[in-house]
């Protein structure tokens, strides 16, 4: 279970990178215009998915 979770922040966060800049809704949940903030949270997110699948992993 802790996987798909897992899983699935690393594609939120992959979509928030890639398509942040051009998806209008991604850009009103984030509360501003900022490519760096979208690029911030994409990042984090990624990496707390990436931390997921590892931790499953080596459980």
């Amino acid at each position: 279970m802790l996987s798909l979770i897992g899983l699935a922040l690393v594609f939120i966060g992959i979509i928030v990178l890639i398509f942040g800049n051009t998806a209008p809704l991604l850009r009103l949940y984030f509360g501003d215009r900022s490519v760096i903030s979208q690029l911030f949270w994409g990042t984090i997110i990624f990496l707390i998915g990436g931390g997921l699948l590892i931790m499953n992993n080596l459980m």
